[in-house]
């Protein structure tokens, strides 16, 4: 079949409500990329892209394919390549501003199962823990130049134990006993230059929480866990708290960088979980952490 005449650019024309739209994009993209090495552990990634940009109130719509054509041009850069999937993000960030010459700001995040090895503690079986790595990238056209923040993080599976039910039962029963849940925690700091290994950033998220969840224990390794976790109970507030405490030590951020702690408890009492959440300027949290004396 043969088209004739030009194609009309229906994007362009004036919307009949002349609002701004802050975000606009695709979510749930998903290409293969290359491979990841983080503290000696390879992967080959598939991650999953949302990217998004601003439309100014003159214009109907974005021209969403030059979005998909962004993502598609900077992964095919790492074709059989080692990358950082920050680096990808911040990349694909700045060049949806280039394509989209009529839009100010950009918003990327890219995420991607992975598997960390690790060993039960008693028997040292085996396991393939699973987890996630975030990254985020945010710019903003500012005159000639482009600003772009970048964060990345981990999300993965740890144990809590309830410090308030321990304790109401020790008092009133006399017996060392509370519930114990999975939870969901994530961190992602601003790395801006920083080199983080993502490795280091997952035990940071790991050591926030009452203990580890393993995939493959035997019954020595479960109750080693049980008693360990039953030896740190922690709120779910403990824990976001104690992954902002635990990135400060480890990492020298600068002042204005982002730290973004989350946590969701798969509570097993209630029916309803429980979730906290902090974002938190670094030299915000040091302040705070240096006037309360805490170590």
């Amino acid at each position: 079949m043969s088209v004739g005449g030009e194609v009309p650019s229906v994007q362009d024309e004036r919307p009949r409500v002349p609002l701004p739209v802050d975000r606009v994009g695709f979510t749930g993209i998903r290409v293969p990329a290359g491979r990841l090495r983080a503290g000696g552990l390879e992967l080959t990634l598939v991650p999953e892209f949302s990217v998004f940009i601003d439309l100014p109130p003159q214009m109907r719509g974005i021209h969403a394919s030059r979005s998909y054509q962004s993502i598609l041009k900077v992964v095919e850069e790492y074709s059989g390549r080692e990358m950082k999937l920050e680096e990808i993000a911040a990349k694909v960030s700045n060049r949806l501003l280039e394509v989209h010459q009529y839009s100010r700001r950009s918003y990327v995040k890219v995420k991607t199962p992975a598997f960390h090895f690790s060993k039960a503690p008693i028997s040292r079986s085996p396991s393939y823990e699973p987890f996630t790595i975030i990254a985020r990238a945010s710019s903003r056209r500012l005159d000639s130049r482009i600003l772009t923040r970048v964060m990345v993080g981990v999300e993965a599976w740890g144990l809590t134990a309830c410090p308030c039910a321990k304790e109401v039962v020790e008092k009133v029963y006399g017996e060392p006993a509370t519930h114990m849940q999975r939870s969901l925690g994530g961190l992602m700091i601003e790395v801006g230059g920083l080199e983080v290994n993502v490795l280091e950033l997952l035990e940071v998220l790991k050591s926030s929480m009452s203990g580890p969840v393993i995939p493959h224990l035997k019954r020595l390794d479960e109750a080693d866990l049980v008693i360990n976790a039953f030896k740190t109970p922690k709120f779910a507030e403990d824990c976001v708290r104690d992954m902002v405490k635990l990135t400060l030590e480890r990492w020298s951020l600068p002042d204005n960088y982002l730290i973004v702690a989350w946590i969701r408890s798969e509570e097993s009492l209630h029916h309803q979980d429980l979730a906290a959440y902090i974002k938190i300027k670094a030299g915000e949290a040091r302040k705070i952490l240096r006037d309360a004396d805490v170590g």
